[in-house]
């Protein structure tokens, strides 16, 4: 009775044991990278910035680190058979420079993949496209601020041709530097450096948390641009409820302090740089936001009861 009893308790304790090995099996598989989702996605929006166009520029991004690091891009509102470029950017869609600099693997070197990833495509006859990069390297958590799309100005072509139903490129970032060797972009040339033109679309992947006093966290957030000094498109007007969170970032081309008068609230933002406020709606009434050195009103903050 005895032996049979010792038995019962190892045979309680190995399922004990299968149970616990079981359970961090089933964390490792959720998808999690340091705690944070190991999947981060975003939508592509027209850039103000862009040249005048009659096409508007839509579609997803994703950035998955379940193994390296996977990025893929699919659009349309492109303009049809045309070559286009994008690359991850460390900073948010907001900045004054969307995007901010490219995200690098190594800092300060090369900017040529494996060390950035580009994505090279050419839209099909529809205005639409899909690009896939892939490196045996990890972008670090937060530093996937955005993806950001351009014309390609470059001669290297892409395996696209006219006629097909859909353009797609998958290129694999890793081992070789395709500026040195051409591996994976099908031309077997070295992109001249700031071969493309003006930025035409970003799509925001952990750009909040990566940008100054930033936050990812609660939806929209109302921005704010500065140029010259003044609000661009006049005075922003925002409305909360008290007891709502009062949200809202500011972009200056200038450096400037920013003073939320009433509750006595003051930031400052670095020229072409992005201050974000985030506070309780505690005081009903109207407030005023205004850059302090100039003077000048840029936010009416109205929080009703």
């Amino acid at each position: 009775m005895r032996h049979a009893k010792k038995l019962i308790v190892a045979m309680l304790a190995l399922v004990a044991a299968v149970a616990l090995v079981a359970c961090g099996d089933s964390d490792d598989s959720t998808g999690t990278t340091g705690g944070k989702s190991a999947t981060v996605t975003g939508e592509f929006v027209t850039l103000a910035e862009a040249p005048a166009s009659d096409f508007q520029i839509m579609g997803k991004a994703e950035l998955d680190r379940s193994k390296g690091t996977v990025l893929s891009i699919s659009v349309s509102g492109l303009e049809p058979k045309t070559r286009y470029i994008a690359h991850l950017h460390t900073g948010g869609c907001d900045q004054a420079d969307p995007g901010g600099p490219h995200f690098q693997f190594e800092k300060g070197g090369s900017e040529e993949p494996p060390n950035e990833i580009h994505l090279r495509f050419t839209s099909n006859g529809a205005g639409e496209g899909k690009a896939t990069a892939s490196s045996e390297r990890e972008v670090p958590v937060g530093e996937a601020g955005s993806v950001v799309i351009h014309r390609d100005d470059s001669d290297e072509m892409t395996s696209f041709e006219a006629g097909e139903a859909e353009a797609e490129t998958i290129f694999v970032h890793e081992g070789v530097d395709h500026a040195k060797e051409g591996g994976g972009h099908g031309g077997g040339k070295a992109e001249p450096e700031h071969a493309h033109s003006d930025k035409l679309a970003c799509a925001e992947l952990e750009g909040a948390a990566a940008a100054e006093g930033g936050s990812s966290a609660g939806g929209d957030v109302p921005t704010i641009v500065v140029r010259d000094g003044e609000p661009v498109g006049g005075v922003a007007e925002l409305e909360f409820d008290a007891g709502e969170e009062v949200r809202f970032r500011v972009r200056s081309d200038e450096a400037e302090e920013i003073h939320v008068h009433g509750y006595d609230l003051a930031k400052n933002v670095p020229a072409g740089g992005t201050v974000e406020f985030a506070f309780p709606a505690e005081l009903e009434g109207i407030y005023e936001a205004e850059l302090e050195q100039q003077g000048a009103q840029i936010v009416e903050l109205q929080i009703n009861p």
